[in-house]
């Protein structure tokens, strides 16, 4: 048996794409993710409950082979807590495959049986984005999660079809409608897949890339809570491309869509802000706001076109250029305003957009602006 154990100072995108093609030849793969955050579960006794649930769901859908697998090397590794906040184990004992990474950050407890590893959860850590891309052919399909500065897969799927063959008659017929329920078929299992990552962190768009023949059967498939996120399809091949190469043609669509949502969200900051609703501009409401943990959402500026003063020792944040805190008389230290808020903003779940079409319309407004939840 071959067991790599491998520690990730920073989730690798090599390490990725090598996992995404483990081949467990039709055989089921054990996904098992394991939070070891000390401030979740501080106890043995807590974490080892945690771990007998995800194992006890594991036998349930994969049988005891693969969950007995883990818990042995969990049972000769008692240390793994040591330097690592979290453990992604892969076990598919039918195909000989046993992959551990450790993790430098937590994760959520996870178990899935699939016949490819999942690694979404490994992808969402290095992701430049929330963007969700499938790319979908007739027996394929890769799913990757990103945006415009790039995309990383964390899924390949095959599977596989029977050949067509040129034989005529009724045989050929019923030969053509049995592929096209195994394309139907492949077609679920990709939407259902896309489900599981999205129900466990939401895309904030998705694109499916697809020929003009299977997207009627991919968009009849997708479940409601993709198709309320679908930015649309492109038709292209791109079942070989690169990541990049998927980047570079899905970006004019990403482009036009996040353009018309900044439009969007500016035109009813405007109406707001004119009427007395809900919003509020300049770094002073804003940062009250933020304070008062009403933003919804956050519209910003370039990173460093607002500075503030912070007291190294109270932590009070001064915009109207003192050089000391009015509180204990501290000299205060220059940082970044844009910075500050989104790092609140992203504490309290808030939508954080950053203005690339219109910035104009937000430097006239006083660089930083946002809806309010009341």
């Amino acid at each position: 048996m071959s067991e790599t154990d491998q520690v990730m100072a920073a989730a690798s995108v090599d390490m990725l794409e090598r996992l995404a093609r483990l081949d467990a030849h039709g055989h089921p793969i054990l996904s098992v993710y394991i939070d070891l955050d000390p401030t979740r579960f501080p106890t043995p006794d807590t974490r080892a409950t945690e771990l007998g649930a995800l194992l006890d769901h594991a036998r349930r859908e994969a049988g005891a082979q693969d969950a007995d697998r883990v818990q042995a090397w969990l049972n000769a590794n008692p240390t793994i807590s040591r330097g690592a906040r979290g453990v992604a184990i892969f076990s598919s004992a039918a195909s000989d495959i046993f992959e551990i990474v450790h993790l430098p950050v937590p994760v959520e407890p996870l178990a899935v049986v699939d016949t490819v590893p999942w690694l979404e959860p490994l992808a969402a850590m290095i992701s430049p984005g929330d963007w969700g891309v499938a790319v979908v052919s007739r027996r394929a399909a890769r799913l990757l999660r990103g945006g415009q500065e790039g995309l990383i897969e964390f899924a390949a799927i095959d599977d596989e079809l029977h050949r067509r063959h040129a034989q005529g008659g009724w045989s050929q017929a019923r030969f053509q409608r049995g592929i096209e329920e195994q394309v139907a078929v492949h077609v679920r299992r990709v939407s259902e897949r896309l489900l599981r990552a999205h129900q466990r962190r939401p895309f904030r768009q998705l694109v499916i890339v697809c020929s003009d023949e299977l997207r009627p059967a991919i968009e009849h498939t997708l479940p409601s809570e993709l198709t309320a996120v679908l930015a649309g399809t492109v038709d292209a091949d791109l079942e070989h491309a690169s990541a990049d190469e998927i980047a570079d043609t899905i970006t004019p669509l990403i482009e036009r869509t996040e353009r018309d949502r900044e439009h969007e969200l500016i035109a009813v900051l405007e109406h707001a802000l004119g009427t007395g609703g809900r919003a509020a501009a300049g770094l002073d409401e804003v940062l009250s706001m933020l304070a008062q943990q009403r933003v919804q959402t956050l519209l910003v500026g370039p990173y460093g076109t607002l500075k503030a003063g912070r007291c190294p020792t109270c932590g009070h944040l001064s915009t109207d250029g003192a050089r000391r805190c009015p509180l204990d008389g501290a000299v205060l230290a220059e940082v970044d305003a844009i910075e500050h808020a989104v790092e609140e903003a992203a504490r309290q779940s808030a939508r954080i957009v950053v203005a690339r079409y219109e910035p104009q319309w937000l430097r006239g407004h006083g660089g930083i602006a946002a809806l309010l939840r009341w």
